[in-house]
């Protein structure tokens, strides 16, 4: 039997500039620039590893793993928030809150962090995700629920796993980053639409590492609303 897919994706809620990094802050507890700082120092590492040519340790390898720790070696430093590597799925690192909030990193398509744009994970999802994603919204069958109900429970839902997004461009300058809550998932790991996505914009190479304030403050431009994702 066929089952319907239901399409949230024209209702998603989408935050950016000054208010992408109050609903980060206010969500995740710490700043933005955590994630940002971890980009810039990914790239020039996987530059660095491009121009030694190593077939050992690509650039794209490289520029991952080192995004992943660069992150969660700051995480680990956040009261409530761990990092904690032997607990890992070790195909799909994750940082996580003593409340069950969490999230998974994921090389996302050319359309993470666009604002236009239909984001998804550029590979298959594992089991492992699926299924907590899926555990997200156990209460009811997506297709059983409107979209205002799925965003109501998922507003409301302490444990709660998000999607850290990244896009590296073919030159390896720049970097794409959104952080993102999915409204659903199938079971061969296909994202069904958004709930809210947190759009952090692009870093470069060149970018100034900032330093990181404590009360997750930041400046710019208060210009985003909520918008279709079409």
């Amino acid at each position: 039997m066929m089952s319907i897919q239901p399409d949230f994706s024209d209702n998603v809620r989408i935050f950016t500039n000054k208010l992408a990094e109050r609903e980060f802050s206010r969500i995740f507890g710490f700043s933005a620039d955590v994630l940002r700082n971890a980009a810039i120092a990914a790239l020039r590492e996987a530059r660095e590893t491009s121009d030694l040519h190593s077939q050992l340790s690509a650039p794209g390898a490289r520029f991952y793993h080192r995004f992943v720790e660069a992150v969660r070696e700051e995480v680990d430093m956040l009261d409530g928030w761990s990092a904690n590597r032997e607990a890992d799925n070790k195909t799909s690192p994750r940082a996580r809150r003593t409340d069950g909030l969490a999230f998974a990193f994921k090389q996302g398509n050319a359309s993470t962090g666009v604002i236009e744009g239909v984001p998804q994970p550029k590979n298959k999802l594992g089991v492992v995700t699926v299924l907590e994603l899926q555990n997200n919204n156990a209460a009811e069958e997506p297709e059983q629920l409107s979209f205002d109900e799925l965003s109501a429970e998922a507003e409301a839902r302490p444990q709660t796993l998000w999607l850290l997004l990244f896009h590296r461009d073919v030159d390896d300058r720049h970097v794409s980053l959104e952080v993102s809550l999915p409204i659903g998932v199938t079971d061969d790991g296909k994202i069904l639409g958004w709930d809210k996505r947190i759009v952090l914009g692009e870093t470069g190479i060149d970018s100034r590492i900032v330093e990181v304030r404590d009360d997750g403050r930041n400046e710019g431009d208060d210009t985003a609303v909520a918008i279709s994702a079409r």
